[in-house]
């Protein structure tokens, strides 16, 4: 594993003479919105375990499910926290930000025994701030910038090595933009990559139309106007270069150059409104040799009640076949993470993690030959 980690993607290619048309036309565009960096900037060890799940072992997985209607926001993340506050009596602190973790000092005296985290502070949008005490458990569900702000912040956590390692990985800069036309612009799939355009400055892009996406839900989308024609929803993903470009100028560059180079029909469409998201360091980046820093599923031995969840996490035992797109991985880590602190506390009752289906046949015949050859050929690619 620490030999192909330390190995660049490129470097990968290289040794295994992949053609540069191969490379240029679809690896490297896929690389670009599937780990958000080009195949230079990225562990070959992550590269291999993305194209293991798309391009080989689950050929018909390559695929994009949107929302019916509205929003993650408001179709699953609020009724969610209405059903935990309904339900179980909770509060749910929505749009609040943790500032200070501390950790209880141990009551036993011995330095062998795991801390436990017995309170936060948290700071809300209105300015108003509060503290949380007797805490049973905490999962740190970060990006790697949140990390780095909570850690900052905590004297006690910034003292655990692998929660320093963690907050010391860089992220990569994304930037959303939507889009409201005035006509319908019919195109050949609702999903769509934008490959190798001067315009992008070295990102990566994705447009999906929405509309398309969630037929039948129109008004939805034009927040209960009528409807005029197509919503577009754009990603720019490794956008360090286009982050300071003013937002029309993004919108311009949208509208007069990518969308028309994809489908001619944009070129005689006018944009009703926009909006354009910048989000710096907001997304996982998974740089040549930074596995041994990623922050374990499991958390610290020596805090018994923290684990950590996300797209970026080391599962350990518990590793999943969720190698796809990073929200999945997320979404399972956050499952196993709740039952590791759940099992912690001797509660019996935990959640059911789903195993992705088996990898197809011929890719399981073509991984047992491989394994036989092996046995006779040194691993000259790795170093």
């Amino acid at each position: 594993q620490a030999q192909y980690d330390r190995m660049t993607a490129h470097d990968l290619f290289i040794k295994f003479r992949l053609s540069p048309r191969l490379v240029e036309d679809f690896i490297k565009p896929t690389l670009l919105v599937g780990l958000f960096k080009p195949p230079e900037e990225l562990s070959a060890l992550v590269v291999m375990e993305l194209l293991y799940y798309y391009a080989l072992a689950h050929v018909d997985s390559f695929d994009v499910r949107w929302i019916r209607n509205g929003t993650v926001s408001d179709s699953l993340i609020a009724p969610l926290a209405n059903q935990l506050i309904d339900d179980y009596g909770l509060t749910v602190k929505g749009g609040c930000r943790v500032g200070q973790i501390r950790l209880a000092p141990n009551t036993d005296g011995s330095s062998s025994s795991p801390n436990k985290v017995d309170s936060l502070d948290y700071t809300c949008m209105d300015g108003t701030s509060g503290r949380i005490d007797d805490i049973d458990g905490v999962v740190l569900a970060l990006t790697c910038r949140g990390m780095q702000g909570v850690v900052s912040a905590s004297p006690d956590l910034a003292r655990v090595p692998m929660l320093a390692d963690a907050a010391s990985l860089k992220g990569i800069d994304v930037i959303s933009v939507r889009l409201w036309l005035d006509k319908t612009v019919p195109t050949r799939t609702p999903a769509n990559v934008f490959s190798r355009f001067y315009e992008l400055r070295g990102a990566g892009g994705t447009f999906f139309m929405l509309d398309q996406m969630q037929a039948g839900n129109e008004e939805a989308l034009w927040g209960e106007d009528e409807p005029q024609g197509s919503v577009v929803a754009c990603d720019f993903y490794n956008a360090g270069s286009l982050l300071a470009l003013p937002d029309e100028d993004i919108v311009h560059t949208l509208m007069k150059d990518l969308l028309p180079s994809a489908v001619s029909e944009f070129s005689s469409a006018t944009v009703v409104d926009s909006w354009v998201g910048r989000y710096p360091g907001a997304v996982s980046w998974f740089a040549p040799g930074t596995y041994s820093k990623r922050p374990k599923l499991q958390g610290d031995p020596s805090i018994s009640n923290l684990v950590c969840a996300g797209d970026w996490v080391r599962m350990g035992d518990e590793e999943h076949g969720a190698k796809g797109l990073c929200q999945e991985r997320a979404y399972v880590s956050g499952l196993q993470a709740g039952n590791i602190l759940l099992h912690r506390e001797e509660i019996g009752k935990t959640h059911e993690v789903l195993q992705v289906r088996p990898d197809e046949p011929q890719f399981r015949a073509s991984v047992a030959l491989n394994r036989e050859v092996m046995k006779f050929l040194p691993r000259f690619w790795v170093r």
